[in-house]
C-alpha cells in the first residue's frame, strides 16, 4: 500500500538513471540547475499526457525552493561510503537500523506486494556501501504477532474480534497514512525466512504486552500448501496465496507485563 509520498516514483527515476537527482547534485548549484533543465521538460510531457490541464512544473521555482534546502543541508552531505569506512577503520560503533520488513524487500519479499528498495538486512550494503563482513551482530526485530499494510497474501490474518483487539491495543495504524494495519497470529515460517535472508544472530520480540489478557495464543509453525505441509516460505506468490496456517496453540497470561524489562520477570507462559 502506497503512502502517497512518491517513494516508488523516486526509485523508478533512480533505476532509469538519466532523470534522477542525487543529494550531491543539489549542493552544486550550476550542475543542479542543468539537471532540472533537462528533467523538468520530460516530466511535464508526462503530466500533460496524463492531464492536459495540469499546470506545468517551473524550473526557476523548483531551483529557488530546493536551493534553499540544499543550503541548509550542505554541511551534512558527504561521501557516505568513505565516511562510514573510515569509521569502521577507526573501530567506531555503527548501528544500521532498517525500516519496514524483510517480506517487503524488492528482491526477496512477496513480489509484487513489496516496496521499491531492499528492506531486509540485504539492504545494508546497498544503502551504505559497508560490506556485511564488517557487521559483528545482526539483530532481527519482530512483533509478537504479525501485521501487514494493504494488499498481499497474509497467511495468519485474523478477521475477527481478536484481530481487532490486537489492532486497537497495539495501535496498529499506519504512521504516515493512519490506515488500519491487517493483524494476525505470529508467523514462524515467515519469521524464519526473514531471519535467514538477513542472516540474523538473535531475535528481539517486541509488543509482547499487546497479547496480555488472552486465554490462548496461536503460533503458525508450518503452512499447508495444496495439501502438503511445508516449513519453507513459498517462493511464488500463487503458492503463498494458497497457503493455510498450521497452528500450535499455547496458553496465554493475564498479568500486565508493560513495565517488565527482564526476561526472568515475565510470567511463565510469556
Amino acid at each position: 500500500g502506497t503512502t502517497m509520498r512518491g517513494i516508488g516514483t523516486c526509485y523508478r527515476d533512480k533505476a532509469g538513471r538519466t532523470h534522477a537527482i542525487r543529494m550531491g547534485d543539489m549542493v552544486r548549484p550550476e550542475f543542479f540547475r542543468s539537471r532540472l533543465e533537462e528533467i523538468v521538460p520530460y516530466k511535464n510531457k508526462i503530466f500533460q499526457a496524463l492531464d492536459p490541464e495540469a499546470e506545468p512544473l517551473d524550473v526557476d521555482a523548483i531551483y529557488e525552493e530546493y536551493s534553499g534546502y540544499a543550503e541548509q543541508l550542505k554541511d551534512h552531505v558527504v561521501d557516505t561510503n568513505t565516511y562510514l569506512l573510515n569509521a569502521v577503520a577507526e573501530k567506531k560503533k555503527i548501528l544500521f537500523e532498517g525500516a519496514q520488513g524483510s517480506l517487503l524487500d524488492i528482491d526477496h519479499g512477496t513480489f509484487p506486494y513489496v516496496t521499491s528498495s531492499n528492506s531486509s538486512g540485504c539492504g545494508i550494503h546497498n544503502g551504505s556501501g559497508v560490506s556485511e563482513r564488517y557487521i559483528d551482530k545482526m539483530i532481527g526485530v519482530v512483533k509478537a504477532y504479525t501485521t501487514r499494510v494493504r494488499g498481499g497474501p497474509f497467511v495468519t490474518e485474523l478477521h475477527d474480534e481478536i484481530g481487532q483487539r490486537i489492532r486497537d491495543v497495539g495501535n496498529e495504524y499506519g504512521t504516515v497514512t493512519g490506515r488500519p494495519r491487517r493483524c494476525g497470529w505470529f508467523d514462524a515460517v515467515a519469521t524464519r525466512y526473514g531471519a535467514n535472508i538477513s542472516g540474523v544472530d538473535c531475535i528481539a520480540v517486541m509488543l509482547l504486552d499487546v497479547l496480555s489478557g488472552m486465554d490462548e495464543l496461536k503460533i503458525c509453525e508450518a503452512y499447508d500448501v495444496n495439501g502438503k505441509q511445508v516449513i519453507d516460505f513459498p517462493s511464488h506468490i500463487l503458492d503463498l496465496e494458497q497457503a493455510k496456517p498450521v497452528y500450535r496453540t499455547i496458553a496465554g497470561w493475564k498479568e500486565d507485563i508493560t513495565g517488565i524489562r527482564k526476561m526472568e520477570d515475565l510470567p511463565e507462559n510469556a
